[in-house]
């Protein structure tokens, strides 16, 4: 799957916030997912309370437990995607036991649910989105919205060690082929290095 450019970040984000009046869910979903760079299943059992203080105000960075590989780790989020997030648990009344994102108890216009948003739903909004920003949908995924902002980072800087502790991965080559880098890049990348 691939991850979005930052134009394509962009173009997404802008659909999203022309809808903030009716579903502000959907821009802090995608904003968090972006910046977290969380698996689905670790950013759709956040709570309220994970993201939040003990006053109600969202935290610039937090623990995650991973689910997949048990490690914990620590994500940030911008001023941007923490507004988003703020507005949408004042809009919903999440309360700090709850999920951060979950969907509507009768669909559309209903009230929010409990439950935390399914793995289905929620890949079922990611085709949405691309779809809206005229992308394929085939080409993008949950993992799509992890890979992102871990591939302009990497892209920016380079630094496959960073990208690995911010996407909580075991090792290095792991990384490396998360995000497709292959060994001829690393090789040109090598060659510019002078020691």
């Amino acid at each position: 799957m691939l991850p979005l450019t930052r134009e394509q970040v962009r173009t997404i984000r802008f659909l999203l916030q022309a809808e903030t009046d009716s579903n502000p869910r959907d821009l802090a979903l995608f904003c968090t997912a972006i910046d977290t760079m969380l698996r689905a299943s670790d950013l759709l059992s956040l709570s309220v309370a994970d993201v939040t203080d003990h006053t109600g105000i969202v935290r610039d960075e937090f623990p995650v437990k991973q689910r997949k590989t048990g490690n914990g780790t620590i994500v940030g989020i911008t001023p941007e995607t923490r507004a988003a997030i703020d507005r949408w648990i004042t809009y919903a009344g999440r309360l700090r036991w709850q999920p951060l994102f979950s969907g509507r108890r009768g669909g559309p216009g209903s009230e929010w649910s409990d439950a935390p948003l399914s793995k289905v739903q929620y890949r079922t909004l990611i085709k949405k989105w691309v779809a809206a920003a005229r992308l394929d949908p085939a080409d993008y995924s949950s993992h799509s919205l992890r890979r992102t902002k871990a591939a302009i980072i990497y892209e920016k800087t380079k630094d496959i060690e960073s990208v690995r502790e911010l996407l909580g991965q075991r090792s290095v080559s792991a990384t490396s082929v998360y995000l497709n880098i292959s060994k001829r890049q690393a090789l040109d990348l090598a060659k510019t290095i002078t020691i």
